[in-house]
Order: structure tokens, then C-alpha cells, then sequence
């Protein structure tokens, strides 16, 4: 039984699940692309794509998978395949922004006689490094001496 072409949001908070399934000229010639992301993408952090093929027939295509966004096009992912079944992730910088902004993932796949591609929104947020200060009481009289500690983290707040 094939399934139709879907989009998936997985109940976890921070991952997006684009799922494609294409159909060439014969039902029996199907190609199921996936796309794993994190839904939000944090400044100043590294995140994780990853790109899943599986098909019936070794056809020489060509997966493009893009970041776009206000800042301009990045694109994360390249890559000719010609295995039945493919996986593959990497890593990126999430760029700059001066506040949270919403974004587009785009699959593109190049076949010999077809393209396809496929557009999901992303939220990238930028985090606030906050400092934390802990004493051992919570107030002090004049001149007395209190020990600390300082703790710097970032925010992710919603």
C-alpha cells in the first residue's frame, strides 16, 4: 500500500519530518524521499539535516535540499545518487538573525525527465545568553561577606 504524499510533524517539540512519496510512470516505480530537521533552528547553534532515499529502480537523480531565508539561500545538501537506498546527515551553522524569523526547507529532486520539489516553514530563533547568580542567603546585611556562584547559559524561551 503506498501512502500519499504527506507532510509529518512529529509530536516532539523540535523535529520536522518531510515525507514524499513520488510515482512514476508505473504504480510498481515508487520513491519515497524523507527530510529530518528540527522545526526551530537556534542561533548561535549547529543543527542537523538528514536525507533518506528509497526506491525500486537505481535511476541517476539529484537531491538538492536548501535553507531559505532573509539572509539569502544555503544550501545544505547536495548530492547525485544512484543507490536504491540512501541516507546521509550533516551539520550546519545557523546564520545570524536579529530576531526569530520564519524560514523555508526545500527539497528539490532532478530526475532524467522530471523535478520535484517541496517547501516546509522552519522557525529560527535567536537565543539570549542569560547570567545567573546563586548566593547562599537570600539577603545580606551591610559589609558581610556572602559566598557565590555565576553561571552563564543561554535561553531558549518560547
Amino acid at each position: 500500500m503506498s501512502l500519499p504524499p504527506a507532510v509529518l510533524i512529529f509530536p516532539f517539540p523540535a523535529l520536522l519530518l518531510l515525507l514524499q512519496n513520488m510515482l512514476l510512470a508505473e504504480p510498481a516505480q515508487k520513491q519515497n524521499y524523507a527530510v529530518a530537521i528540527p522545526s526551530q533552528l537556534y542561533y548561535p547553534f549547529s543543527e542537523t539535516v538528514c536525507l533518506q532515499l528509497s526506491r525500486k529502480q537505481a535511476v541517476p537523480i539529484h537531491v538538492t535540499v536548501t535553507l531559505q531565508s532573509r539572509a539569502g539561500n544555503e544550501t545544505l545538501i547536495t548530492q547525485s545518487i544512484s543507490q536504491l537506498t540512501f541516507f546521509h546527515c550533516t551539520s550546519f551553522q545557523v546564520r545570524k538573525i536579529l530576531s526569530s524569523e520564519v524560514a523555508f526547507i526545500v527539497i528539490t529532486v532532478l530526475e532524467p525527465n522530471s523535478e520535484f520539489q517541496k517547501k516546509q516553514k522552519v522557525l529560527i530563533k535567536h537565543t539570549d545568553k542569560k547570567t545567573f547568580i546563586q548566593t547562599d542567603k537570600p539577603v545580606y546585611k551591610p559589609g558581610q561577606i556572602g559566598m557565590d556562584r555565576i553561571q552563564s547559559c543561554f535561553s531558549f524561551a518560547l
